[in-house]
């Protein structure tokens, strides 16, 4: 009897030895395949290179959620008819070297990208000049109901075309399209930053960007540290017309008629500047710097004394010192831009470099690496005091007063500025 007990305890002990490794080894399996198909790739293209494809298109349409399609530097063509689409997916499109190397030339007979079908924040456009565009409505890009991220971008040169539509039955012919020459944006909210949207043209509206919103801020793009210049549209906002969301830091300037037009109330620490009419109809800042002295509460019409606006430098001048991105280095001017220091003192300074009087600057570089320093009519101090928050060298109330201000604040988390 003992030994038919030892026997069944050692087979019930195997029993369950062999049960728990082999439920053992299929949760290892499991995971190992769980693992692999949730790993994200980095998917290469190169347009004459070794790489896992020679187009984005065909990259993207074998990415899945998560994954990132890596663009070497070259010129690529865009895809025929719409542009290249992102097809919903939850990925990241990024050149290597960022836009000054890496161009979707669209020869004129497509857009750039499109967005429509129900794209968010999770699919990221990044670094990228998209040049030569033409469409209807869009002409760089088309956002349609779709919400994607749209950082460090340059859309140059596009134009959203006018086309004459006839009916064959009755005859009747009329114009359409003609909306966005850079960038439209039709019942969604991409946030855009740190783009440059200049040179393009629209047949009808918007020369910039256009927006149609049915009213609603939250169906209109948020647009941070953008530089939107030298744009024309035939009709009208030659440089931003129907977007009612948040513009934020960002410089407009030198479009041929209207700088923003029909843009609502959530203008802020912005330079609107060189344009035919810096802010036409129901449109409203704070805390900008407008040429034609529009009325907002911190609103200053001042020269913003740009380093080069006729080359496109729109940094600001400082003695304290400010950026060259030409030559890599800092440089102090002669005079300092009164649009230092002159932002809404709730918005935080980001990454403005030190000293940066604790306030922030208006226009496209304010609250990045590159917002130019601020001056206290003397040079900035060589030894960096504890408790000297605005960087003039001294602790005192004004120090105080900043901190004050922003006790207890959480700050936001900033993306693609310059200087990621």
């Amino acid at each position: 009897v003992r030994s038919l007990r030892n026997q069944a305890r050692r087979s019930n002990h195997e029993t369950t030895h062999h049960i728990l490794f082999g439920a053992t080894a299929a949760c290892i399996l499991v995971g190992l395949a769980v693992t692999g198909v949730c790993r994200a790739r980095i998917i290469t293209v190169d347009d004459d290179g070794p790489a896992d494809f020679d187009n984005i298109q065909a990259a993207i349409d074998d990415a899945n959620d998560g994954d990132t399609v890596l663009v070497a530097d070259g010129m690529y063509f865009g895809q025929w008819p719409d542009g290249i689409s992102f097809r919903g997916k939850a990925i990241v499109v990024r050149s290597e070297n960022g836009p000054e190397t890496c161009t979707i030339n669209c020869m004129h007979f497509w857009r750039g990208f499109i967005f429509d079908s129900g794209e968010d924040a999770n699919s990221v456009l990044d670094g990228f000049t998209i040049k030569n565009g033409g469409a209807g409505i869009g002409g760089g890009i088309y956002c349609s109901s779709s919400s994607p991220t749209i950082i460090n971008c340059v859309i140059r040169d596009n134009r959203a075309k006018k086309t004459l539509d006839c009916d064959p039955i009755d005859g009747i012919c009329i114009y359409t399209g003609g909306q966005g020459g850079g960038i439209a944006s039709i019942l969604s909210s991409p946030l855009i930053v740190n783009c440059i949207i200049s040179d393009n043209i629209a047949d009808s509206e918007g020369g910039g960007m256009t927006c149609y919103t049915r009213g609603d801020p939250s169906l209109s793009p948020i647009l941070r540290n953008c530089i939107v210049s030298d744009n024309d549209a035939a009709d009208y906002g030659d440089g931003i017309y129907h977007c009612i969301g948040e513009i934020s830091n960002c410089t407009v300037v030198n479009n041929l008629g209207h700088g923003l037009r029909y843009c609502g109330s959530q203008i802020t620490n912005c330079i609107v500047w060189g344009n035919g009419d810096d802010l036409s109809r129901y449109t409203y800042a704070r805390y900008s710097c407008i040429e034609d002295g529009d009325v907002g509460e911190g609103n200053i019409r001042d020269d913003p004394c740009f380093v080069d606006a006729n080359s496109g430098d729109y940094h600001l001048k400082s003695q304290a010192g400010r950026w060259d991105p030409n030559s890599g280095v800092w440089v102090m001017d002669d005079v300092t831009s009164p649009c230092i220091d002159a932002g809404d003192p709730m918005t935080p300074i980001g990454q403005e470099p030190f000293p940066n009087g604790g306030i922030v600057n208006m226009g496209a570089y304010g609250g990045t690496p590159e917002a130019s320093k601020s001056y206290f009519d003397k040079l900035p101090c060589e030894t960096i005091v504890a408790g000297d928050v605005n960087g003039d060298c001294i602790v005192d109330f004004r120090d105080l007063s900043i901190l004050l201000l922003h006790w207890l604040e959480e700050g936001r988390q900033g993306i693609g500025v310059s200087g990621d």
